[in-house]
């Protein structure tokens, strides 16, 4: 059986955070986006796009499956769950000057994750075109309806803001809404939602090298985009040592996070990927 094992004394690093760490036994290597099913097993892309990966929400040991119909040079940098063995991925590539990256529909297939194209975001809805290895770095679902996290950053009204978007499947409607970041340096990374009182609540990883936070906001419903400010809901450097690239998150049920590390940089993985579970109490 594959190990999940708690990582005290798993390193010569001494890892510090306000909950469990836990360390996944899996050669896939740049985990990017995390998602739970409603089984409560956690899925993760790599983002070099040749597999996914099940943990198991009892024992943590690691199912990997091998990605099928997905375009060469195409990252996988985000994914959530749909239904049943349905998910939604969003992508990048390492192209200068793209004005839009790929949305994929994913789906368990036996021993296989096949994916296929059901859209793009357009980055011209915010009058941006995406530097290489920057796309869509997030993606949640709530009822019906897609919220995709991009890692691109607009310098306006004298602030940087990270670009949002939200697409209805049933009107086939897409809206463009901006977040402010918090940071001199900070992207989005990671995201995931919830419906609360008819609004579509967000949590979000904002990072960079030395800036690991989450923000806390609503999405607004409607087709005209807006200007969203978030709130600090907890500033991870200040209880993660030393604090890792986290690119996947999934908000659970009773408040509390689980976060996913990328481990993967200019091709090498030092370290093994990692969850990190943070209680609700450290979330504001």
């Amino acid at each position: 059986m594959a190990l999940l094992i708690a990582c005290a004394g798993c390193t010569n690093k001494e890892l510090r955070g306000p909950g469990r760490i836990v360390t996944l036994d899996t050669d896939v290597v740049g985990l990017s986006g995390l998602t739970v099913d409603e089984h409560g097993a956690l899925w993760a892309p790599g983002e070099d796009g040749d597999a996914v990966v099940r943990i198991d929400p009892q024992t943590f040991g690691v199912t990997r499956y091998a990605v099928g119909g997905g375009a060469p040079g195409t990252d996988l940098e985000a994914m959530t769950w749909v239904d049943g063995t349905r998910f939604v991925l969003g992508t990048e590539t390492q192209e200068k000057g793209r004005l839009r990256d790929v949305v994929l529909d994913g789906r368990l297939d036996r021993d296989r994750f096949v994916v296929t194209s059901v859209g793009h975001v357009d980055y011209a809805r915010w009058n941006l075109t995406a530097p290489d290895n920057r796309g869509i770095e997030g993606v949640c679902h709530v009822d019906g309806v897609l919220v995709l996290a991009t890692e691109l950053v607009q310098r306006q009204r004298g602030r940087r803001w990270a670009p949002l978007g939200m697409f209805d499947p049933k009107t086939q409607t897409w809206t463009a809404h901006r977040v402010a970041l918090t940071s001199k340096t900070g992207k989005l990374a990671a995201i995931d939602c919830r419906a609360v009182d008819g609004s579509i609540e967000a949590l979000a990883v904002e990072r960079h090298y030395g800036v690991s936070r989450l923000l806390r906001f609503t999405v607004p419903r409607g087709p005209e985009g807006k200007w969203i400010e978030p709130r600090v809901a907890a500033d991870l450097s200040e209880s993660i040592s030393p604090l890792p690239n986290f690119e996947g998150l999934v908000w659970m049920e009773d408040g509390s996070a689980v976060l996913a590390t990328d481990n993967q940089y200019r091709g090498s993985a030092p370290d093994p990927s990692r969850l990190y579970f943070i209680p609700a109490s450290a979330i504001q």
